[in-house]
């Protein structure tokens, strides 16, 4: 968690300058000269490739009211400041422009005086991360409003997870950057930080970008674009002596990814502001069920886990354990989509479903640890009012299930 600091607010300009970016001399940043788009060398010819410039135009233009995904502001970190929003400029990316306040925690050591060992997610080695060697961002540890679908940004309703990657755009340049820790939780009444706050990152994400990074004076009011990409695919792999390179190396792919998807003008629709996010049910009440409520059976235990919802996930589903959810409501009989929030570690698993006394077999993807909740979108058949839904897989182990939102 990200302590409270004193945070010397810097006055400097930090408007984003669309002017060609800056080149570093060495491989910690990726930055490409933004004039005129040009064909990869090393892609076929009908392969396009995106400046920065290009890309941060067209996020600035689909950052709308309509892909607005907030319906409450969230905090800018150094200025406190409640004006910061977060937008859907494609479908699955997300962006917002803030301040930088500089995070020191984790495995390097910092002279900063509330420097702590820990971050909240860890290198594929299962380290906690290094702020002078691995480029990452912060978000909050919660939802504040303690509500489903969240009024801000929260990063488990959005597909995402630890290690998830952004491009962080800042006075012409460009970087890779990973989600490596997290603000403090509401429920931690220790610390004046706030889970609505958005812009802090690592001291290398700060060094790569040119901003002072200096745990108790560096940082920068505003100006600094995140734009982080969910789903699994964009989960970046390594240690702590290898993730800044292979973040960086995603970068050119992200600007090509994003840039194609903007090519058409505008994003994917995203739904207004009061509705449900993209990864949690279109339809229905978007009520949350926690797993350790469930009726279990056949072994299946509560088991602790820091990084779920209710801090509480079921283990030993499978392998004749069940998970049965009961008392699940809804007005009207229909389809609806439950949202799975699960860990399987190691490998895909799968379990079945059964739906008032009707089965379907889920796959489950393989997730990176114990430290990453991921969701999965099932669709079920509900009738009117009470609806019984049950987990197992009577001959494999299931996945650990977090929560159901339906």
């Amino acid at each position: 968690m990200s302590p409270t600091r004193t945070r010397l607010a810097i006055g400097i300009a930090a408007a984003l300058a669309l002017a060609t970016p800056l080149a570093l001399a060495n491989a910690d940043a990726a930055t490409t000269p933004a004039t005129g788009r040009a064909a990869s060398a090393a892609a076929p010819a009908a392969a396009t490739s995106y400046t920065p410039a290009e890309v941060l135009a067209g996020i600035q233009k689909n950052s709308t009211s309509a892909t607005q995904v907030n319906t409450k502001p969230h905090i800018n970190t150094m200025t406190r400041a409640q004006n910061v929003n977060v937008y859907q400029v494609a479908s699955g990316v997300y962006a917002y422009t803030s301040s930088m306040a500089i995070d020191t925690d984790g495995s390097d050591s910092d002279p900063d005086p509330d420097h702590q060992g820990d971050t909240t997610w860890q290198d594929s080695n299962g380290q906690a991360l290094g702020a002078h060697h691995v480029p990452f961002y912060v978000l909050g540890d919660d939802c504040w409003d303690r509500t489903s679908p969240c009024p801000h940004f929260f990063y488990k309703e959005r597909g995402m997870s630890g290690r998830q990657f952004a491009l962080m755009f800042y006075n012409g340049k460009v970087i890779g950057s990973i989600f490596g820790d997290t603000q403090t939780a509401n429920n931690q009444t220790t610390s004046d930080n706030d889970s609505r706050e958005l812009g802090e990152a690592s001291v290398k994400a700060a060094q790569l970008l040119g901003i002072p990074s200096s745990g108790t004076t560096g940082g920068v009011d505003n100006g600094v674009t995140v734009v982080m990409f969910s789903g699994s695919s964009w989960v970046v792999n390594g240690t702590n002596a290898t993730l800044n390179d292979n973040a960086q190396a995603l970068v050119q792919k992200a600007l090509d990814t994003l840039g194609s998807s903007m090519a058409g003008g505008t994003p994917p629709s995203s739904p207004p502001p009061s509705s449900p996010p993209p990864t949690t049910p279109p339809t229905g009440g978007n009520k949350s069920y926690e797993a350790e409520a469930a009726a279990l059976a056949g072994g299946t235990t509560v088991t602790n886990c820091a990084h779920c919802s209710g801090g509480k996930k079921l283990s030993y589903l499978g392998n004749g354990g069940t998970a049965t959810f009961t008392g699940v409501t809804e007005p009207t009989a229909g389809s609806y989509t439950m949202t799975v929030s699960f860990m399987s570690v190691g490998q895909a698993r799968s379990a079945v479903v059964t739906v008032n006394g009707v089965n379907q077999t889920v796959s489950f993807p393989e997730t990176p640890d114990y430290n990453t909740v991921v969701t999965k979108n099932v669709t079920v058949q509900l009738k009117a009012g009470s609806n019984t839904i049950e987990f197992s897989n009577p001959s494999a182990g299931a996945p650990n299930l977090d929560r159901i939102v339906v």
